[in-house]
């Protein structure tokens, strides 16, 4: 099945997170799709697939993310999309949604990866400033269109991840002046890109 899957909690992983032998986040979206698609199909195993992911403290909203499930050894095949729907829908307290849902082929997974990075995504970010802001201050942001950046590997996840630069694209920043210290920034970029580190800089390891 392929589908598209939002995700309310501030603390959920996209996959069962284990570091150091201990248990990260409330759950994860795998199980939380996955769990009801295996209880409605009577299936042995169910394996979940999407484009790309989110931080753990990073919500998935708007049209959600694309995702695809493999349920495997199913001994029911009556249910339909909408039965599988509602049973992700109200488990776990609604904390992932999922919509769209439709049966696939496998081409379908294939497609999800190697299209995740041509893909254009928009985010939102509350920010501080140490230093007080005015209007003024934000003018140059909202001109700057089609920005290349190169990110390293960001500190927070070189435990779990090669030392690698990865160039993105930053395509334009709307920014809103909430008061002398805060501002929402918008942004539109090109998929893969850091967000939490271009906003901060990560220590200078995105340029």
């Amino acid at each position: 099945f392929r589908g598209r899957y939002v995700k309310f909690s501030r603390n959920m992983p996209q996959s069962p997170w284990v570091l150091d032998g201990e248990r990260k986040g409330e759950g994860s979206v795998e199980e939380c799709i996955c769990v009801p698609a295996a209880r409605v199909f009577g299936a042995g195993a169910c394996k979940f697939h999407a484009e790309g992911r989110e931080d753990i403290d990073v919500r998935m909203l708007g049209a959600g993310r694309p995702f695809v499930i493999e349920v495997k050894n199913a001994q029911r095949l009556s249910p339909s999309c909408g039965e599988l729907e509602a049973a992700v829908n109200s488990a776990d307290g609604g904390q992932v949604q999922i919509r769209r849902l439709a049966r696939c082929s496998a081409s379908d997974m294939a497609a999800l990866q190697k299209d995740a990075e041509n893909h254009r995504k928009t985010y939102l970010a509350e920010c501080w400033s140490q230093r007080p802001l005015v209007e003024a201050d934000l003018a140059p942001l909202r001109s700057r269109r089609d920005v290349d950046v190169l990110q390293k590997t960001p500190v927070r996840v070189l435990h779990r991840r090669a030392p690698a630069v990865r160039p993105r694209t930053v395509h334009w920043l709307d920014p809103v002046l909430t008061d002398e210290h805060y501002f929402t920034l918008r942004l539109n970029v090109q998929a893969g890109t850091y967000i939490k580190e271009f906003v901060h800089g990560d220590l200078g390891r995105t340029r």
